[in-house]
């Protein structure tokens, strides 16, 4: 067999040998596919000389016949182009009119992608001084409690601040009695010989029972029937045991006789007076242990079979801590009541000059109502100050009598002369002589420890004279 395939292998290399040379290779090509080359070397060879080899190289004929140039067209290089043989890139006049799928890249359009007048500018438009930043005005919470604590005695120092204080009422320095709003109702009451009908009544008349054939003629006429009053549409229903009663009745019939108590008599047999008393059912012990060893007992360990030699106390294992260890409240930290107690400077100030202390009856601010100061004789129109001298609610619900023409209550107080007394009683209508205008106006006079007279007073001595 080894005689044969030299014999073979030396035939097939002179007709290789021969071939070679009238295609014009060269002798390296024929060398290098000897099988019988240097020793210890693998060279390659042609198994299948009749079948042509695959790739471009095997165009012109065998592969390994080709020169070394024709050889580098393998089947490798053929599936794989992009690796062995890449595309020329695309030239730069004309990436502008090509698209880039590249992840992050910017394309812009090709009218403008060469245009590179903005690279000369650093932004667009006209910078503008930076002013007060963002995070500047989100960021307004104070970030310690020393800083919440300058924060609030900067703002200490503000009028709304005293008077309007976070999270209390607006303070306007009024003392309200004990009691009031409790056992002493705000307001005045409202005189109940104001003619009319009262608001009770108003808001909820007092309903009157309706009479019983005018509800059927609206029943009849407009379906209006009562809330939760039933449907009747004259309908005469008898059966077998006479008038039925729509009502009471109910239709259908029952299968069988009722049953009652049902839920309790499966939760407790002894209620069932069909069940045998307690203590006479006889069964057969081993069904019994089934059962006991099939079913889960409630609030009991199951029995497997293995009887119970222990009490029910029995705990089986071993501890899982042998000695006292830490807990979580000991990692938390186990202080005592009196470590646990607030540091004595929480929330006050133990420096001297710092704190804000004063004797309880002592009250801080300026009030709404200044009575403390003397009203000015000439009050400006700009001047929103009350110094006690406006009219109280009261006299805005209820204003007096003469308020419409101009003329309050200070009117009638004021001193006045005889002749002015005279002129505003002639006015109204009252005419007296000027000997009994005299008589009342001396005793006017005495009412007042300054002598003083004014239409109040002449008024009253007037009416006592009358």
């Amino acid at each position: 067999n080894e005689r044969a395939w030299r014999s073979s292998a030396m035939s097939t290399r002179s007709s290789t040998y021969n071939n070679t040379l009238a295609k014009g290779g060269s002798l390296l090509a024929y060398s290098a596919m000897s099988p019988l080359g240097p020793p210890g070397l693998a060279q390659p060879y042609d198994s299948t000389p009749h079948l042509p080899p695959a790739g471009l190289g095997g165009e012109g004929g065998h592969s390994l016949l080709q020169t070394s140039g024709d050889r580098e067209d393998t089947a490798e290089k053929t599936l794989k182009p992009d690796v062995y043989e890449r595309a020329p890139p695309t030239p730069d006049y004309m990436k502008k009119w090509r698209k880039d799928y590249t992840p992050g890249k910017v394309l812009l359009h090709p009218g403008f992608s060469t245009d590179v007048d903005h690279e000369r500018l650093e932004v667009y438009g006209r910078p503008e001084p930076v002013g007060v930043k963002v995070h500047e005005v989100l960021n307004t919470a104070p970030k310690s409690d020393i800083m919440d604590r300058n924060n609030e005695k900067k703002e200490a120092i503000y009028e709304t601040h005293k008077r309007e204080p976070l999270g209390k009422s607006y303070l306007r320095g009024h003392v309200m009695p004990n009691g009031i709003g409790e056992h002493f109702p705000f307001g005045r009451p409202t005189p109940q010989d104001v003619s009319g009908d009262a608001s009770k009544e108003l808001l909820h008349p007092i309903e009157e029972p309706t009479d019983p054939n005018v509800h059927d003629l609206y029943v009849r006429s407009h379906a209006n029937y009562d809330p939760g009053e039933q449907r009747h549409r004259g309908y005469h229903w008898v059966d077998k045991d006479g008038q039925i009663n729509p009502h009471t009745f109910m239709f259908g019939g029952d299968v069988k006789a009722r049953e009652y108590e049902g839920v309790a008599k499966s939760i407790n047999p002894k209620l069932d007076p069909d069940m045998p008393p307690e203590g006479q059912v006889v069964v057969e012990k081993r069904l019994e242990d089934w059962r006991e060893l099939k079913s889960e007992p409630l609030s009991a360990v199951k029995s497997v079979g293995h009887n119970n030699h222990t009490s029910h106390h029995q705990v089986f294992g071993m501890p899982s801590q042998r000695a006292p260890e830490w807990g979580v409240r000991e990692c938390i930290g186990n202080y005592s009541q009196e470590n646990q107690q607030p540091d004595v400077d929480l929330g006050k100030s133990l420096r001297p000059g710092w704190r804000n202390q004063g004797p309880s009856e002592r009250t801080f601010g300026v009030p709404s109502i200044r009575c403390d100061i003397a009203a000015p004789t000439l009050k400006s129109v700009a001047d929103h100050q009350n110094y006690g001298d406006e009219d109280a609610a009261d006299r805005l619900l209820y204003p007096p009598r003469f308020q419409d023409g101009g003329v309050t209550s200070e009117d009638f107080l004021e001193a006045r002369s005889e002749e002015e007394i005279k002129e505003i009683f002639s006015s109204a209508g009252l005419q007296m002589s000027d000997e009994d205008l005299a008589a009342t106006f001396t005793k006017a006079a005495t009412l007042d420890p300054a002598g003083l007279v004014s239409v109040e007073s002449f008024r009253r001595t007037l009416n006592g004279a009358i």
